[in-house]
Formats: structure tokens, sequence, C-alpha cells
């Protein structure tokens, strides 16, 4: 299914669309499904008529071609020429005047004029986003296909994407701070090293310019339309950002972030109500890649998801993270709050370079030996690709943080308050926060790495997980303090050369024996071919025996044959296990949000319920 090799982002999409010579013409034709639709350019007399804009949209046809046939013809202009024209034909013959139309990014390799395309589908563009070569535009399902079946041309939904807490899945204790004495951040911030002069794009609901982020909140950019990126309606922004880098000036310093020194960013994508977009989020990511030199910046926090349809290389999302990535930005994303099933890891948790994090419980204690894995936190592999996600694991559960007085969150769950500045939460959401503020850790101590290096380090580095299996914790719990004294771990991660499962293959989500939980298709170097990765502790007993299959999760809903089997790419991301009574639970810590502001209709309807809540 993949391939190893080396090359860039736009590279890497070039290699995975790229088409052999054997492939007949009318594989693509067939493939939009609308052959019936399209013009007869060869007719008897091999006349055609040619318009101005027919022979605009040709020329936009066969560059796309060319691109993406790169290598495959040895004299490639007359094949290419010929599909152009027979793909023109269908593209414009598929878009009715009238009927339903779908908010879609379409984007493509380097070197494809994706707005012509997507103009002559007949549709205008919404907006440019240039950091995947993409627009945003409303298109009817039959010009959709057309434009997904271009060699080198993705579709990606617009799928709606929103900032959420989960239920509470491990037993009650006091809400807490010890995430930053279980991390090693305590000790690392006694030692000097508080994340000083690492910058930390935080996208997500904006952050309010409170006393915790003095003189630290170096900038920030609305996209959510409220000129105001220091506004945060909704609440999970500021939370995020005082868990990544709050310096506890609201709380008297009893509450501060893993790195209590880093700069931070606030890159806006949604209001109060919690929601936005994939066409949004990409927008941001284009936004901080454009802007890294200026703000210095070393990381990007995504504690979003939403649930992924397509495989990683044709994500428009997933492309927006890896050009973040390949431009020198770690992104650290949460895994998803949709566990314990298999292959319910999130996009753009499911991005193979992405830094995915889960969730534990620290039960309240600084010591590791009684935490416990969150059945809410989502398990591996990814349902499209069969990669094995999430990477590491840390507190996630009744963690405490700094708040936003009169947002939609601090007005409506009154008993999550923790005084007059804090809030308590749970949820990916937060472990991603933690993930990146130790991210900023190991930068400031650390100039210069890469986000590869910046990855084997702390992946490297990190603990024993409460369960030690890579579907669940990955590679164990994060430890920043023996990732910031590591020495150099001088590991390469590409995904040139990486394929889409072809269309039909069932992806295992429960597969038999051993498992690599650095997925070595797009992993380099000889430092963790050793037995200390590949012998039991990974690909042994230890995860397929009694730690996997024992008590902890010896319930119907993680053992039963349903899951042992089956793919995870049907009707099931619909039904009982995604919407039902584990999404009405007690959520958030408190009673407040078992009453009617959580449970009502107003968060029982799809907007709350649907697959794309993290």
């Amino acid at each position: 299914m993949v391939t190893q090799g080396k090359g860039t982002g736009a590279q890497r999409r070039t290699g995975q669309k790229r088409l052999i010579a054997a492939v007949a013409l009318g594989t693509v034709l067939s493939a939009a499904g609308t052959t019936a639709a399209r013009a007869d350019i060869f007719s008897a007399s091999g006349a055609f008529s040619y318009t101005s804009s027919y022979s605009t949209c040709v020329g936009a046809m066969s560059q796309a071609l060319a691109t993406a046939y790169a290598g495959a013809f040895t004299t490639p202009a007359p094949q290419i020429q010929m599909v152009a024209n027979q793909v023109t034909s269908t593209l414009m013959g598929a878009t009715p005047s009238t009927g339903p139309t779908t908010p879609v990014v379409v984007s493509g390799l380097p070197g494809i004029s994706v707005g012509t395309l997507v103009a002559c589908a007949g549709a205008p563009i919404a907006s440019n986003l240039p950091v995947v070569n993409g627009v945003l535009a409303d298109l009817p399902s039959t010009a959709a296909a057309v434009l997904q079946s271009i060699p080198g041309v993705s579709v990606t939904p617009d799928a709606t994407v929103g900032f959420q807490s989960t239920t509470v899945s491990t037993g009650p204790h006091p809400p807490s701070a010890a995430f930053l004495q279980e991390t090693g951040a305590a000790a690392l911030t006694a030692s000097g090293d508080n994340g000083q002069g690492v910058a930390v794009a935080v996208l997500d609901t904006g952050i309010d310019n409170l006393p915790d982020f003095s003189g630290r909140l170096i900038g920030g950019v609305d996209f959510a339309g409220d000129k105001n990126p220091y506004l945060d309606g909704y609440g999970h922004g500021t939370f995020v950002a005082g868990l990544i880098a709050g310096n506890g000036a609201s709380s008297g310093g009893q509450y501060t972030g893993e790195a209590p020194a880093a700069n931070l960013f606030s890159v806006k994508v949604a209001g109060a109500s919690g929601q936005t977009d994939v066409a949004t989020i990409i927008k941001g990511i284009g936004w901080v890649v454009n802007h890294k030199k200026q703000y210095n910046f070393g990381v990007l926090n995504l504690s979003l998801g939403y649930e992924p349809t397509t495989p990683s290389v044709s994500n428009a999302l997933d492309q927006a993270v890896e050009a973040a990535w390949n431009a020198g930005i770690a992104v650290v994303t949460s895994a998803g709050n949709a566990g314990p099933f298999n292959g319910t890891i999130l996009s753009p948790g499911d991005d193979p370079l992405a830094i995915t994090v889960g969730a534990l419980d620290d039960m309240a204690t600084t010591a590791t030996a009684d935490d416990e894995v969150n059945d809410f936190s989502s398990a591996g592999p990814t349902a499209v690709d069969g990669w094995v996600k999430p990477d590491l694991v840390t507190s996630g559960r009744s963690v405490v943080s700094v708040a936003a007085p009169n947002s939609t969150i601090w007005t409506n769950n009154p008993s999550a308050r923790m005084g007059s500045a804090n809030f308590v939460g749970s949820g990916t959401s937060f472990s991603a926060a933690i993930t990146s503020g130790a991210a900023a850790l190991v930068l400031a101590a650390n100039p210069g790495l890469t986000p590869n290096q910046l990855k084997a380090r702390l992946l490297g580095t990190a603990a024993p997980g409460p369960l030690g299996n890579p579907f669940v914790d990955g590679h164990g719990a994060l430890n920043v303090q023996a990732a910031a004294a590591s020495t150099a771990l001088n590991l390469g991660q590409s995904t040139y050369g990486l394929t889409a499962p072809a269309p039909g293959t069932t992806i295992s989500l429960s597969p038999a024996g051993t498992a690599d939980s650095w997925n070595p298709a797009i992993w380099t170097g000889a430092a963790w071919n050793g037995a200390a990765w590949n012998g039991a502790a990974w690909n042994g007993a230890a995860w397929n025996g009694a730690a996997w299959n024992g008590a902890a999760w010896n319930g119907a809903a993680w053992n039963s044959g349903t899951w042992s089997g089956a793919a995870w790419n049907g009707a099931a991301w619909n039904g009982a296990a995604w919407n039902g009574a584990a999404w009405n639970g007690g959520a958030w810590n408190g009673a407040a949000w078992n009453g009617a502001a959580w449970n009502g209709a107003a968060w029982n309807g799809a907007a709350w319920n649907g697959a794309v809540w993290n």
C-alpha cells in the first residue's frame, strides 16, 4: 500500500498521483460516472468547433495531465491531448444549470491551475487556498466527481469542524494540574527551561488577552468574521492557550501551563458557536506558513478534528498540515474523542507527519503508576489508511486552565468553574495543548531542531503508557524532561511516494500479529531498528496479550466480535456508537454538563453529535 522514499510534500503528491502509460483513457471518464453527459468530440468527420472558453479549459486540463503523467510517457503530448479533450468535454457537460451543490475544497499538484478547472465546471470560486494550491467552491456532485477523477486533483468536503470536551470515563477525582509533574515540565521550569523565545500558533476560537499571557500574546489574526482574534466567544482557545503557556497570574500561580514563558499567537477560526470548517482552517494554516519567519513560529497547535473520508494523501486539510511541517513548523493535533473503538482517529490527526496526541487520566497525582487510559480517547489505526496512531498520550481528564470570561462555555456551565478565573475540562484537545507546550520546552532547550527531530525526541523518550498498546497510547506517555535532555535523534520522516489505498480496500482495524508504531513507510534511520523498538515491548505479547485483552478493555464495546475484524469504513460511523449515549453522559467534569445546557436540543443535534467534533 505504501512505498518509502524521500522528497518534499509537493513531490510526494506528484508521486502518489502519477499514472502509468497502461492506464486506459476510459478509466478517467468512467470514474466520473458522467460519460453519458459527455459531448461527442470525435464526430464521424473528425471536426470539432472550439470556443474560446473551451480552449482555455483544454489548456488547463492538458497542464494538469502533463503534471500528473510526468515520466509516464516517452512522448506524452498526443495521449495527454486526447485525454484532455475528453475529460474537458465531460467536465463542461457534467454541470447542471440548476440543482443542489456542496461546498468542497479542490486542491492540486503544484503547477495545476485548479481555479481554471473549477471555473470550467461553471462554479464560482468562493476563496483561494494557496497553501494547498486549492480553492473553495460550491459544486454539484457530478462536477465534483469529474474533478476528483483528474490525476493530480483532490476534492475534499468542506466539512464542519468543532472544538469540544468529552464524557468522563475514568473514576472521579479532583481537578488538578498534576500534568506539570507527570510530564517533567515542572522540573524543567525549575531548572530554567520555560519555553522562552518559542512561538506557538494556536488555531482555535481565539485567545482572550488575559494577565496569564501578559507580554507574550504576540499577535493574532481573525478568520471567523469577528474582527478580533483576542475575543474568545466560545472559550476553548483561551483554555487551550493556558495549558500551553499560561503563567498562572489569574490563579496566584496555582495553575500554569506546560511552557509558561512561551509566546502565543491567536489564529481565530471559530466564534461563539465553536464551529468552523475545513476551508477556514486551511486558510489559517496557510497564514501561519506565510508568516513563519516574521513570528518565529516553531509549533502549531490544532485541538480540533473531523471524521476523515479520504486518504491522507488526498485530504486537503492533511495537505495543509504537511505544508506547515515541511515549512519547519511542528504540528501537534488531537487524536479525537471518539474512542474506545479502533479506527476513530480524526483528521488532521490521521496525517502521518503530525504529532497526534491521545488522552490519559493522571488521577490528579504526580505519580504515573496509577494512570489510566480514557476510553473516550480515539484509537488507531487510522480508518482510511491504516496508520498506527496516536503517537503518544498525556493528561486529558480533569485538567485546569484559565477561562475566557463570559464565553459560551463559561456562561453555560457554572459548576465547571474553578474560582473566578479558571475552568476544568477533559478531552484530547487539552492533551494536544499540553504536548504543544512540551514541544516549546524542547525547542527552547535545543534551538534549531527540525519538526522531524522534535517528533523523534518526543516519541523516542516517551515513558511506558498505561496500556502499552500502540493503537491506544502510541509510544507511551509524554516525558518532556527526557525529550529536552535527549541526545540527537536524527531520524527522517517523509511522505514522498505514499499512495492512497485502492478503492474498495478493506483496512483491518484489529490487525493480528505485530505493529510497528514508527510507521516505517515514512521513517528512516537506524536508531530505532534495534531490539528496543522491534522486540516484545512493541511487537510482541505485551500489547497482544493480557494488557490489551484484559479487564480494562473487556467491555462489549471494545472486544465484541463486531470490532474484531470488520472495517470501520461503512455506516457504523453514523450509528449508536458515535451518536448514542456515550456522548450524552457526564462531560466536562461537572454536573452542569449533564443538565439541560449540555443535553438539551441545542447540543444533541447533528452539529454536536456528528462526526466532526473533537
